[in-house]
């Protein structure tokens, strides 16, 4: 059993070496993109300066739409000091709700740099070829960041569970005695408290580095790997709907559609909508990443109730599983929490490559380091 424990030290400190600096780098920058979503947003109300008066009909913001292009979204967000949005493809342009003035084409300098922050996170921001380099070297990082957490516990476990030893890995030590005893003490204590939040990071990374891991959740589902967001849902099949006297127009529709979902945070249609055709509104009651808190709610011109679901219910299994995995990476499946969770694993995950290597250092090079200056001294 000792020498089964010693083999699994030497591997875990080995992989710690090897991966720690990659290790280190992906978790300060998951650190810097933990709250992304809301910081972007606050960046894009700081360009609406003035609001004085109400948001613009929906109807006039589709009309503008036009303007920019074919086959555009609009998106109208619950909170009247946000800019609305028009999307054609990824391009996308930002409205003033008020006045329609363009305040923005394209993303904000902040939207830029956690994009940049990003691309440094899965391959260091290299370009064609090296990209797959980048790639492969943060991917492997990843891979043995999930062996040096199951190891890890493992060592923390073992040999003994006496409370006094625990009780040294468990909780902070306010008053270590040396440098060695606190960096033991955190990284044993950073590992254990933030081990679910590591693994869970690290496990759906796998998913999007490697195509066999993808394979493999939806081989559990007993379906064919999908990439990305995979196939649309499966339409909706509309019963027959009367035109009524006089089509409500987009507004009114829209704020029907609101009407079903009281607690929704933005709504967004096809800005070529016919007045006299169902109207589809893409509702989201969530922070934008919750995939089960968005409905699809249908609108006949006459204010009907045609359907409203949750699209990703009409997804395959697999599916709904690929895109849980997505956004239980960053923990933003979960909120506000979930994001913060993540957060901290990601402050964890430095902490404990900064313990590692320390503890390392200790081990290894500064013994060889005094052997050297007592024979240079002899």
């Amino acid at each position: 059993m000792k020498t089964f424990r010693r083999a699994i030290f030497w591997m875990h400190l080995s992989a710690g070496v090897l991966a720690g600096l990659v290790i280190f780098m992906m978790s300060l920058t998951g650190v810097l993109l933990t709250y992304e979503r809301q910081i972007v947003a606050a960046a894009e109300r700081g360009l609406v300066e003035k609001i004085d008066g109400q948001r613009l009909p929906a109807d006039e913001f589709a009309a503008l739409a036009f303007t920019y292009g074919e086959n555009v979204r609009v998106e109208i967000p619950s909170n009247p000091k946000a800019p609305v949005k028009i999307f054609e493809g990824r391009k996308q342009l930002l409205l003033h709700p008020v006045t329609g003035e363009l305040l923005l084409e394209g993303n904000t300098a902040t939207d830029k740099f956690f994009g940049k922050v990003m691309a440094f996170h899965r391959w260091f921001a290299l370009e064609g070829e090296a990209r797959k380099t980048g790639r492969a070297i943060t991917g492997g990082a990843n891979l043995l960041f999930i062996f040096l957490a199951i190891s890890g516990l493992y060592l923390w476990l073992t040999p003994s569970l006496r409370w006094v030893l625990v009780k040294s890995k468990l909780l902070f030590n306010a008053s270590p005695p040396t440098g060695k005893a606190r960096d033991y003490n955190w990284h044993h204590v950073f590992s254990i408290w933030m081990l679910v939040p590591i693994i869970a990071m690290a496990m759906t990374a796998t998913i999007f580095y490697y195509p066999w891991a993808n394979k493999i959740l939806f081989a559990a589902y007993g379906e064919e790997p999908q990439a990305g967001r995979g196939a649309p849902p499966t339409p909706v099949e509309l019963p027959d709907f009367n035109m009524g006297n006089e089509p409500l127009s987009i507004e009114e529709r829209m704020q029907r559609a609101a009407s079903f979902n009281p607690n929704w945070k933005r709504i967004s249609f096809p800005a070529q909508s016919a007045f006299d055709e169902p109207i589809f509104f893409s509702v989201d009651t969530g922070n934008g990443a919750r995939y089960q808190n968005k409905f699809e709610t249908v609108i006949a011109p006459d204010g009907a109730l045609l359907s409203t679901d949750r699209p990703s219910d009409r997804r395959t299994a697999g599916m709904r599983a690929r895109i849980f995995a997505r956004y239980l990476h960053t923990g933003e499946i979960f909120g506000f929490i979930g994001q913060t969770l993540a957060g901290l694993g990601s402050i964890a995950g430095m902490f404990l490559v900064w313990t590692g290597l320390a503890l390392s250092y200790r081990r290894l090079i500064r013994p060889a380091l005094q052997k050297r200056r007592v024979a240079a001294q002899s």
